[in-house]
């Protein structure tokens, strides 16, 4: 019932049912049930004419229609009603639909009247109030807190309120008569102490105090939340159930001696947990998708080494993609080195590189000669064709699209079916069908099915075909496979061919004939089937069309099986706990939450504007100790909107205050051609300037250990992500670094709570999630993770705590029963299984 059109639902329409599909996304009485309220107001007080107030509140008031008149203004006229109860009288102001109203409210009637109130002149007015007959609403099932429903201006322009709203609401909860299926286990509802879902649902919609509504909202809340864990870690089990991986079962020669010999210090616990994590996945039977998060500077990129090397160790490619050139350049330049210590062939693919090199590049993988690739996209392009790509990094893959991973994750390995494996999915379908169609399977095992004299003749009559035909020694006549025996078989290709009778005795013979081909077709065989009537017909034409299918077929290569590489996703962008269990909940997770040993952690302080001498002073201390220094501006450019320092006026301050031949200074921004940011950038790489003056292009793919000093100008305008990516430039070395945040002094509550912030703590994860807090999960994941998202009435940020309930309970049912097939589970389980019927969580969770 709940799937009904809402179209049929009394009081709709098709022409309300139009305008809630297109707003509002309501197609079924489901969609109905599941539009919650956004809030709910207190409708238990009535308020006398003489006790109102001029504040602009929401008020509610018992009273009568005494008369209606019509008010001349500059556009139009308005409707004014006069409203009288014992007390006195107010107005009550309408500016459009006057003939409607007119027609419809009756004088000298009890109305109940609700909406804020305007004081003018001396004199209250409501204009557009919602009116309710007082007999209708004592006898409604409207309760006493009002819910107050998602809108748009188009609705309320058509004439759909939220009190129209509220009685379709009312209708629906009458036509179901309130019943609804149990969605969640009788266990489950015990031990969370969660009502039922038929309670829940009505006390959302007409919640008859706060208490009974609490309870509504937080089992709603741990219902959403409970599915979509349930939905992520299964697809996790069944990833690793069904997702075979490339077998790694050594760590030899490239691994060891890099351990030992080659690095360059010592890992910490958490780097050795990671790897020990990896390993384990490495070496089981499943393929690795492991989330490796790691805040700026922790050691990531080495683990990731580590775990290229153990692919090269188990004879397979490695490739590491990254989504800008400067940052795939630096992985590239940093891995190089170690590389070369071990005799490893390496490459970097980029949008840039040269196309003898491209060639050189898609040769080497080809070949197996290439072991290992650095790029960005350009390792997506269909010419990269790895021999045997065993394991994928993907850093910062949150600015990867879904297509683009998938492309990557198509780059693995084919295997051909062996004859073993294809003989051994033949017996198991058999067996099953031999139970299932026993008739159709008995008829097949009799000898002489196919033996008659015209079958026989359309056999050698192809047979004559096939003998001029090149290669045909690779098919064997009346070739049996198991209890099947097929008219021509070419090994090499899994090929069979079968001649189709014209007309069959009967329906089981007809079926009999078709299993056959089915369970050939199924287990993984090629199957053409030529009609005998095509084998007598001698005429050019039909050998040329059986000559075509045949050649189609035989040159078509063996189905293969893909098998995807590993996969381990990187990013030093620290993701919220309760983002990580929801957008990444189906990836195992792995966390280096320490900095390599000798780092020291970065001292940030906030300075204003005032305190600039003081800052450039210091600025000249640290150069003078050897030091360099970051300067970064969010604007190129001066603008007229927003008061902030911009880069080229900036450059010429520092210049005068840093002149030559004393300090040399860099300039680096998005605009500069590639090259000349390329060189203003070595030159500070290299020591030979002591200033970089940028914008947030250094965001990412610079690391200069010398440099101890970060300087981020009009700091408000920044994001907490970005601030933290920025100071993460420094403190890469051995010597005490800074962060300095220079602003204004008009600062916004917001703009307060991120530098306060920044100050605290140098924690990535704790900085995240104050970043959730005030951006909000959309914002910081971006469109392309926002299905998940898509909440209808958990928060993840205020109801971080009913998720991580949520997802252990979810974790401790599949423990306990992994496929719900227990009894005392069959609710989840029926839930989970309509959860592919429909985009919508509420769609399948009603």
């Amino acid at each position: 019932m709940l799937q009904t059109p809402i179209d049929y639902l009394k009081g709709v329409g098709p022409n309300r049912a139009d305008l809630l599909r297109k707003e509002l996304g309501i197609h079924t009485y489901q969609d109905l049930l599941n539009l919650f309220p956004n809030r709910y107001l207190d409708r238990t007080a009535y308020f006398k004419i003489n006790q109102l107030q001029p504040n602009n509140t929401d008020v509610q008031i018992i009273g009568s229609l005494v008369k209606f008149e019509e008010v001349a203004q500059k556009r139009g006229k308005r409707l004014v009603g006069t409203f009288k109860d014992d007390t006195g009288t107010m107005e009550l102001v309408w500016f459009r639909g006057h003939k409607w109203i007119r027609s419809n409210l009756k004088l000298h009637t009890s109305y109940v009247i609700f909406g804020k109130t305007n004081f003018y002149g001396g004199k209250f007015s409501m204009p557009h109030p919602e009116m309710e007959l007082l007999s209708e609403h004592e006898a409604s099932l409207r309760s006493a807190m009002q819910p107050i429903y998602p809108s748009t201006e188009k609705l309320q322009n058509k004439g759909i309120s939220n009190r129209v709203l509220s009685n379709i609401m009312q209708q629906l909860f009458m036509e179901t008569k309130s019943r609804f299926t149990e969605t969640l286990s009788p266990q489950l509802l015990e031990s969370q102490q969660l009502i039922s879902k038929t309670d829940a649902l009505f006390n959302i919609h007409f919640p008859k105090n706060q208490a009974l509504l609490a309870k509504a909202q937080y089992r709603l809340k741990f219902e959403e939340l409970f599915y979509i864990q349930l939905q992520l870690i299964l697809k996790n089990l069944i990833h690793k159930s069904k997702i075979k991986g490339l077998p790694f079962h050594t760590v030899g020669t490239y691994f060891n001696t890099f351990y030992q010999q080659y690095l360059p210090f010592q890992l910490t616990n958490a780097q050795k947990r990671v790897l020990k994590e990896i390993r384990q996945d490495l070496g089981s039977k499943a393929q690795m998708n492991r989330l490796l998060q790691g805040d700026v500077g922790s050691g990531k990129t080495i683990v990731g080494f580590m775990t290229m090397l153990m692919a090269l160790d188990n004879q397979y490619q490695a490739c590491l993609m990254a989504p800008t050139e400067i940052l795939a350049t630096q992985h590239y330049q940093g891995l190089l080195a170690w590389c070369k210590q071990l005799n490893i062939s390496i490459k970097l693919l980029t949008g840039s590189t040269k196309k003898a090199e491209r060639k050189e590049i898609h040769a080497g993988l080809v070949s197996g000669q290439l072991q290992m690739l650095v790029g960005t996209h350009a390792l997506l392009e269909d010419s990269v064709i790895f021999k045997n790509l065993g394991l994928a990094i993907i850093d910062e893959q949150h600015r990867f699209g879904v297509a683009q991973r998938s492309k990557l994750w198509h780059k693995g390995p084919k295997k051909q079916a062996s004859k073993t494996e294809l003989q051994s999915k033949l017996k198991a379908l058999v067996n099953q069908y031999s139970k299932s169609h026993p008739d159709s399977m008995q008829l097949l095992k009799t000898p002489g099915l196919q033996a008659t004299e015209r079958h026989k003749q359309a056999t050698d009559v192809l047979a004559k075909y096939l003998a001029g035909k090149a290669g045909n020694n690779l098919f064997i006549r009346h070739y049996a496979l198991d209890l099947f025996v097929v008219d021509f078989y070419c090994e090499e290709k899994k090929l069979i061919i079968q001649i189709t009778k014209e007309a069959f005795a009967n329906n089981t013979e007809k079926e009999a004939y078709a299993l056959q081909t089915h369970v050939l077709k199924s287990v993984g065989f090629q199957v053409i089937e030529i009609p005998d009537t095509a084998i007598f017909n001698n005429s050019a034409s039909s050998f040329s069309q059986l000559e075509n299918v045949l050649t189609k077929v035989a040159t078509k290569t063996p189905d293969t099986a893909i098998i995807p590489p590993h996969i381990l996703v990187m990013t030093a962008t620290p993701i919220p706990r309760t983002l990580a269990m929801s957008v990444y909940g189906d990836l195992d997770v792995s966390v280096i939450d320490e900095l390599p040993p000798g780092r020291q952690a970065i001292k940030t302080v906030h300075r204003y504007d005032k305190n600039r001498l003081d800052v450039f002073r210091f600025i000249r201390d640290e150069i003078a100790l050897g030091r360099q220094v970051y300067i970064v501006y969010p604007l190129i450019q001066e603008s007229e909107k927003m008061d902030y320092k911009d880069l080229m006026d900036g450059y010429e301050s520092i210049a005068r205050d840093f002149p030559p031949p004393n300090y040399q200074i860099s300039i680096v921004h998005g605009q500069m051609k590639p090259a000349d940011k390329d060189y203003e950038m070595q030159r500070f790489v290299k020591g030979e300037t002591q200033i970089m003056v940028a914008t947030t292009v250094i965001e990412v793919g610079v690391n200069v250990p010398n440099a101890s000093v970060m300087i981020i100008e009009s700091a408000e305008r920044f994001g907490l992500s970005q601030l933290h990516q920025l100071r993460g430039r420094v403190g890469r070395g051995a010597e005490q670094s800074y962060c300095i945040l220079m602003t204004s002094h008009k600062l916004s509550a917001d703009s307060k709570t991120r530098l306060e912030t920044m100050t605290r703590t140098n924690d990535g994860f704790d900085i995240a999630e104050v970043d959730l807090k005030l951006r909000g999960p959309g914002d910081i994941m971006g469109t392309q993770q926002s299905g998940v998202l898509n909440l209808r009435i958990a928060d993840i940020v205020k109801d971080g705590a009913i998720l991580k309930t949520a997802r252990f309970m979810a974790k401790q049912i599949l423990k306990e029963d992994p496929t719900l097939s227990k009894p005392h589970n069959q609710a989840i389980l029926n839930t989970y299984r309509q959860m592919s019927k429909y985009r919508n969580i509420w769609n399948y969770i009603s």
